[in-house]
């Protein structure tokens, strides 16, 4: 999944994002843009999902999450522009000579939204909330997670150190996105407070003309000694869940910036926007159910791989996603863990998944309920013609609500959603082993070995043993059907905002990325 260097997750917010119905209503027609005035004081994102579904709590949510939040919040590590880990709240930082205590030294002049000041007792008091299970970006630090932090110690005022359960070589990266951002010190006594306030020393503050679940609108914070990196003194962060009423607001001018769908690249290039690609997000269907406590036939391992064989993959991205690529791999094609031998293993093949079905005592077929949004309906829809050709029935029901998509689950075998995997390491345990998808606590012995000796690799060859061996029991297993590979498209408005550049393979370009057209 196209994670930053982060312990990170894709998050139930983004599924529920891809879920959920309706849109924010944009028009289209021509494109506004020629006439349109350059405002270098105002930016306006048009995104897929609402980054704050959960409240204002940054350790709720993943990276995917990440380039909002950075607005409002300050991480111990900062990502760059090449996708590394450079100073954030910590200017520098040290490891002792096994890689099991990381020493962080910081900045003594950051102010958060309540007026509290930064120094090591608030970072621990951070941290210390890591055995909240609630708190996504903590899974994999929490007690039993591959990064597991026991203790966390003030060592000075300006300075903390992280004590690892084992060796965490490299584990700053883990700091330049959600895990590492620090919440303020009323935040973190009253949590329950950030459900509609955040409490950040970040470059930006939440204001009053908000509307959550529509926009978000962020100020310039004047305490922040670093809102001069940012080019903006307003940002707009608009939820247009509709694909093209994304793109119908960019071309518009409604938006200055979007994330676009493949299957609307070309239209948005035709009215003369610009458009910024990186590859990497696998849209897949994640088992949330591998015990049959919703659906007794998913307790089956090979009816999770007959679904597999059933679906054709090629049709589905010849009719719906032109320009895409089609996915048997979970990890995407330039992840150290890619096999074209799953290509091969899972090809199309509606007879062999009649077969597994019969051999899992369902000759017949079964049946079972998918929740879908605008976003997925389609794709739900050609799969549920595949399924049907093999005997399985799935019926696809639009969520009613936000509640119907964030309970699906627990309520429901199968989902569906875009995976990003720039960390498997933090994906598997914030998501996929210890998260969102496995409320039912399935285990999977070679997945846990797999995702445990990723995190232990030491070099490329080990990553890439690994990987793959983690890449293949995901699919093998039918934990994750993958679909298709997206490509990650940002739009923007050339009069206005200069091309877009994405952090090293990160799908989310970094807020202070964005500057407006020379």
């Amino acid at each position: 999944m196209k994670l930053p260097n982060s312990t990170a997750r894709a998050s139930s917010a983004v599924l529920a994002g891809a879920l959920l119905m309706g849109s924010l209503a944009a028009c289209g027609g021509g494109s506004s843009q020629a006439a349109a005035k350059a405002d270098t004081s105002s930016l306006t994102l048009a995104i897929d999902s609402d980054s704050a579904s959960f409240g204002f709590d940054p350790l709720r949510v993943s990276a995917a999450q990440r380039q909002f939040f950075e607005g409002l919040y300050d991480s111990l590590m900062t990502l760059q522009p090449d996708g590394s880990a450079g100073p954030g709240l910590a200017k520098d930082f040290s490891y002792n000579a096994d890689n099991t205590v990381l020493t962080l030294n910081l900045k003594d002049d950051v102010t958060f939204t309540d007026g509290s000041k930064l120094d090591a007792a608030l970072v621990k008091a951070n941290l210390d909330r890591r055995s909240d299970p609630a708190l996504s970006a903590y899974s994999a630090v929490a007690k039993g997670g591959a990064q597991e932090i026991i203790s966390v110690d003030v060592v000075s005022p300006t300075q903390v150190a992280l004590t690892f359960a084992k060796p965490q070589p490299g584990f700053e990266q883990n700091l330049a996105s959600t895990t590492g951002m620090i919440v303020g010190k009323n935040g973190v006594a009253d949590t329950s407070s950030l459900a509609a306030t955040p409490d950040g020393s970040g470059p930006y503050t939440l204001d009053p003309s908000t509307v959550k679940g529509n926009k978000y609108v962020l100020v310039k914070n004047d305490k922040s000694a670093d809102a001069s990196k940012y080019a903006y003194k307003k940002v707009v962060f608009s939820v247009v869940l509709d694909p093209q009423a994304r793109a119908n607001a960019l071309v518009s001018g409604q938006a200055d910036v979007a994330m676009l769908t493949s299957n609307t690249v070309d239209f948005a290039k035709s009215k003369g926007v610009g458009v910024s690609q990186i590859g990497g997000t696998v849209n897949t269907m994640i088992s949330f159910d591998k015990i049959g406590k919703t659906a007794p036939a998913f307790a089956q391992e090979k009816v999770r791989q007959a679904i597999q064989y059933a679906i054709n993959r090629q049709a589905l991205v010849d009719a719906l996603h032109k320009g895409d690529i089609p996915a048997w791999n979970a990890l995407p094609k330039d992840s150290a863990g890619f096999t074209k031998d799953l290509e091969t293993k899972f090809a199309y093949n509606p007879d062999k998944a009649k077969s597994l079905l019969a051999e899992a005592g369902y000759p017949n077929g079964f049946e079972f309920t998918i929740i879908a949004g605008a976003q997925t309906q389609t794709d739900l829809q050609a799969v549920q013609k595949d399924l049907a050709a093999v005997g399985i029935t799935m019926n696809v029901k639009m969520a009613a609500s936000t509640d119907e998509a964030f309970a699906a689950v627990a309520t429901t075998p199968l989902g569906y959603a875009p995976l990003n995997w720039d960390n498997p390491v933090g994906v598997m345990y914030g998501a996929i082993l210890n998260g969102f998808t496995n409320v039912q606590k399935a285990t999977d012995d070679q997945l846990s070995a797999a995702t445990g000796e990723l995190a232990a690799a030491k070099d490329d060859a080990a990553v890439k043993t690994a990987a793959t061996k983690l890449n293949t029991r995901l699919v093998e297993s039918g934990w994750m059907i993958p679909l298709y590979e997206a490509l990650t498209n940002q739009g923007y408005n050339t009069k206005k905002v200069a091309q877009v550049k994405f952090a090293g393979t990160n799908a989310y370009p970094l807020l202070s990325s964005y500057t407006p057209a020379s």
